[in-house]
C-alpha cells in the first residue's frame, strides 16, 4: 500500500489561511476561524485542527503532536492519532480495514467558509468518500458529516466513522483532568497514570445495545432462581467530556446527529497507546450473521444491505475557566437541551413514590392461577394509614393492574383484573385519591409480548437476519417474550390510551420503549434504529397529549415529554477504569423533571443510597404488597424478596417527612456546582442560595464552618 497522502488542494477566493504566530501552535498550521473566545487552526494534509483560548492561551489538540510521541513503533496506531478522521472499511465479511488520512491514498480538498472549513475525502483504494464540515460558532466546535456527500462506488463500504478521535487527548499523567463518560447516572476516567492495568476502556452503544443484531442469552441463574449477572447501565443520553483541570479547558461533547448508530469511546492511557482520548463512533454499516435455513446448521456472514442515512454531526461545547469542570459541562448540557427544546419544565412538587403489585400468576395443576398480592381495597387501607401519619402526597405506580396479571403483556386494552376488584374498582381509586393529592399510575409494559397469552404471530419483531426476538430466562411461570413491532405498539397503545381516558382517568406510567431501541426486519424490508427511535418518539409524544405521562428510565430524545422520571441510576456500572462515580444527570434534570431512585426496598446499603438520593436531588421509591412477599415463590416475581407494607410502613412516612423538608428548601432550582470538598463529604450547590452537605463517612466533619455528623446530610440556606 502507498504511504503517500495524495492531496489536491482546492482554496476558494476569500479563503482565510493565516500563518500561526502564537507558540504553542506548530508553524505548519494555518489559523482559519476565529470568533470572540477561540481560534482555530488546520493542518491541511491530516485534517488536524487545533483551538487555541484566546483568554487564558490554553489550546486543545485533535491528532498526536510530535513532541509527544512515546516511540510508538507501530505505523496503524500512529496514523490513527495523526489523523482527523479515522473509518473501518468493509471487505467481504471483514470489517477491520482501518482507513485514515496518513497511512491510506487519499484526495482531500477544502473550501473555506466564514466561519470554518468543508473537507472533501475521497480514499483511493476503497473508492469512498465523504464531506467533513467544520464550523467554529462562539464557544463551540460543529463537526458534521452530511449524509449526502457519503458515497461508496465499489464493493468496500464503509463500516464506521470516528470523528476527531483524538480531541483533547492527554499523554499519560501530563495533564491533570478527567474524561467524563455517561455511564448511569455519570462517571469520570482520571488522566492519571493508569500504569498498563486495563486493557480495554468504555466503549458502550448509546440507547443501549441493539437487540437487532445481538443474539439473545438465557439468564445464568444461581440455584436455578438468582440471577449471577448484573447488566450495565445504559448510555440515557449522548455526550461525553474532557477536562484539563489545571489548563482551565475542555468540553463537553453532543452527539447530534446519528447518536442512534453511535457509541461513546473513552479510552485511558494503556489501552492499546499511552494516551487518554475519548471520542464518538458512528455505525455507517455493520456485518451481522444470516442462517440459511431455520435450522441454524449453516451460516454467512455479511453487510447490511443499506448504509445508514443520517448526518453524523458531533457538537463540542468548549469550556474554561470557572466552567472548566463536570459541572460546568452539567450546566451547558442542561442549557443546550432547554434551547433545543429538548428539556421543558414539568411540576416538581415533591411526592414520595410508593408502587403496587397487583396479581401475578403461578402453575397449578394443568392451568395458571392468580396470585393476589395488593387489591384496590388494601390500597385505600394503606393511603388512608399513610395520609393520618403525615404522608399528604404520594405517587403510585400500580403494576399487575390488567386482567391476566402482570406478565399478561401487551395491554391493549383497560380492563382490570378481576382479583384486585375490576375495572370500576381501579377507576374510583384513581379518580377519588387524585383528589387527595394521591395519584396513581397504571403501568404499562409496552415493549413486550407473552406468546404463553397472546397471539403473537403477526405482532413480535423479527431480527436483521429475519429471526424472531426472543427474550428468555429461566423464571418460573414465563419463560419466553418477544418484542412488539414498533408500529403495532401504536397501534395497540393508541386503542389502550382510548379506553383509558374514556373512563375519565389519565395517569400512565409507561415503560419497556423508554429504554429500547432495535433494528429489525419486517415483510422483506429492513428497518433501523433511526426508525424504531423516531416512531417510539411520536407514539410517546401524542400519549403526553392525552395523558400525564411518567416515563421509566427514559433515553434523552423522550425527556421533553416526561412529567416525571422513574428509576434515574444513582451509580454507574462500576467498571474497573472508573475513578469517580457523579450525580450527571441529575445534575442535568433537577429543578426540571422529578427523579425517582430505584427501590429503596431493594437495596443492600439504605444509609448509603438515602444519602445518594440527597446529593443527587432524587425522590424515594419503594415497591410493596399487602400481602406478604413469600406468596410469589412461585411466580416470575419470585426475586421480590421483601415488599410486605407493614414491614416498610414506618419507612415511607419517615423518607417522606426528610424528602420533603429538603425538596421545600430547594424548591424547583438546578444545581449549580458539585464538590468534593473532603474525603467522603461531598456538596451541592443550587442556583438558588441552598447549599446540601452529604458526609458518607461514620464521624461528624466539619467543612467550610458546617458540622455534619456522620452518615448524613445537612442543608444550609
Amino acid at each position: 500500500m502507498l504511504l503517500a497522502v495524495l492531496m489536491c488542494i482546492t482554496c476558494l477566493p476569500g479563503t482565510k489561511l493565516t500563518a500561526s504566530a502564537a507558540a504553542n501552535i506548530p508553524s505548519e498550521y494555518a489559523q482559519v476561524a476565529e470568533s470572540d473566545s477561540y481560534k482555530l487552526y488546520l493542518y491541511e494534509p491530516t485534517m488536524s485542527v487545533i483551538l487555541e483560548n484566546k483568554t487564558n492561551g490554553q489550546v486543545l489538540y485533535s491528532t498526536l503532536m510530535a513532541e509527544d510521541d512515546d516511540g510508538i513503533n507501530n505505523k496503524t496506531w500512529t496514523a490513527y492519532m495523526q489523523s482527523g478522521i479515522v473509518l473501518t472499511a468493509i471487505k467481504g465479511a471483514n470489517d477491520t480495514y482501518q482507513v485514515d488520512l496518513v497511512s491510506c491514498p487519499n484526495e482531500i480538498s477544502y473550501e473555506y467558509t466564514d466561519n470554518g472549513f468543508v473537507a472533501s475525502i475521497e480514499f483511493k483504494e476503497y473508492d469512498f468518500g465523504l464531506a467533513v464540515e467544520v464550523s467554529l460558532e462562539g464557544d463551540e466546535l460543529i463537526v458534521c458529516v452530511p449524509e449526502e456527500s457519503i458515497y461508496e462506488n465499489s464493493s468496500a463500504y464503509i463500516g464506521t466513522v470516528s470523528l476527531f478521535p483524538m480531541m483533547g487527548y492527554s499523554y499519560l499523567d501530563a495533564k491533570e483532568g478527567y474524561m467524563f463518560i455517561p455511564d448511569g447516572n455519570g462517571a469520570m476516567i482520571y488522566l492519571d497514570d493508569k500504569d498498563g492495568r486495563y486493557a480495554s476502556g468504555f466503549s458502550q452503544v448509546i440507547y443501549g445495545s441493539d437487540a437487532g443484531f445481538t443474539d439473545s442469552t438465557t439468564e445464568v441463574l444461581l440455584w436455578e432462581r438468582y440471577d449471577t449477572v448484573v447488566d450495565p447501565e445504559k448510555v440515557l443520553a449522548p455526550i461525553f467530556g474532557m477536562m484539563h483541570t489545571e489548563d482551565k479547558i475542555g468540553y463537553l461533547a453532543i452527539v447530534e446527529d446519528g447518536n442512534q448508530r453511535a457509541s461513546i469511546e473513552a479510552h485511558p492511557n494503556g489501552v492499546m497507546v499511552n494516551y487518554n482520548r475519548c471520542f464518538a463512533k458512528f455505525t455507517v454499516r455493520k456485518i451481522y450473521v444470516q442462517p440459511l435455513n431455520n435450522s441454524n446448521s449453516g451460516t454467512v456472514t455479511q453487510a447490511e444491505a443499506d448504509r445508514t442515512h443520517s448526518n453524523l454531526q458531533v457538537r463540542y461545547v468548549l469550556l474554561t475557566d470557572d466552567a472548566a469542570d463536570y459541572s460546568g459541562m452539567a450546566v451547558a448540557y442542561r442549557e443546550y437541551l432547554q434551547a433545543n427544546g429538548m428539556l421543558e419544565a414539568a411540576d416538581t412538587e415533591y411526592k414520595t413514590r410508593v408502587d403496587f403489585l397487583g396479581t401475578e400468576r403461578e402453575e397449578f395443576m394443568v392451568f395458571k392461577r392468580a396470585v393476589t398480592m395488593t387489591t384496590t381495597e388494601q390500597m385505600e387501607e394503606m393511603f388512608a394509614d399513610l395520609q393520618s401519619n403525615g404522608v399528604n402526597s404520594l405517587l403510585s405506580v400500580y403494576k399487575g393492574w390488567q386482567a391476566g396479571g402482570l406478565y399478561d403483556v401487551p395491554i391493549t386494552k383497560y380492563k382490570a383484573d378481576g382479583e384486585i376488584g375490576g375495572t370500576s374498582a381501579v377507576t374510583e381509586l384513581i379518580t377519588d385519591w387524585a383528589e387527595k393529592n394521591y395519584d396513581v399510575y397504571l403501568y404499562n409494559e409496552s415493549l413486550l409480548s407473552n406468546p404463553e397469552e397472546n397471539n403473537t404471530t403477526f405482532n413480535a419483531v423479527k431480527k436483521v437476519n429475519k429471526r424472531k426476538l426472543e427474550i428468555t430466562s429461566r423464571d418460573n411461570v414465563y419463560q419466553t417474550f418477544n418484542y412488539v413491532l414498533p408500529f403495532k405498539t401504536e397501534t395497540i397503545l393508541d386503542k389502550f390510551v382510548e379506553s383509558y381516558t374514556d373512563k375519565g382517568v389519565n395517569n400512565l406510567a409507561l415503560a419497556g420503549i423508554t429504554d429500547n431501541i432495535f433494528s429489525y426486519s419486517y415483510s422483506g424490508k429492513f428497518y433501523t434504529r433511526f426508525d424504531c427511535a423516531k416512531t417510539y418518539e411520536n407514539i410517546v409524544s401524542n400519549i403526553a397529549d392525552k395523558t400525564n405521562l411518567i416515563l421509566e428510565e427514559p433515553f434523552a430524545y423522550l425527556w421533553k415529554d416526561a412529567q416525571a422520571f422513574l428509576d434515574m441510576p444513582l451509580g454507574s456500572s462500576a467498571y474497573m477504569y472508573e475513578d469517580e462515580e457523579i450525580p450527571f444527570m441529575s445534575m442535568v434534570l433537577k429543578g426540571s423533571i422529578p427523579m425517582y431512585s430505584d427501590y429503596v426496598n431493594f437495596q443492600a446499603n439504605k444509609q448509603e443510597f438515602r444519602l445518594q438520593m440527597i446529593e443527587a436531588g432524587v425522590y424515594p421509591s419503594f415497591y410493596l404488597t399487602y400481602e406478604d412477599s413469600a406468596d410469589l415463590i412461585y411466580t416470575k416475581s419470585s426475586d421480590l424478596y421483601s415488599t410486605k407494607y407493614d414491614t416498610y410502613r414506618d419507612s415511607v412516612i419517615a423518607y417522606d417527612a426528610e424528602f420533603k423538608a429538603i425538596a421545600e428548601a430547594t424548591a424547583d432550582a438546578y444545581i449549580a456546582r458539585h464538590d468534593k470538598v473532603e474525603t467522603g463529604v461531598n456538596k451541592v450547590t443550587y442556583d438558588n442560595g441552598v447549599v446540601i452537605y452529604v458526609n458518607y463517612t461514620d464521624n461528624a466533619v466539619t467543612v467550610e464552618g458546617v458540622t455534619i455528623d456522620g452518615l448524613s446530610a445537612k442543608v444550609v440556606k
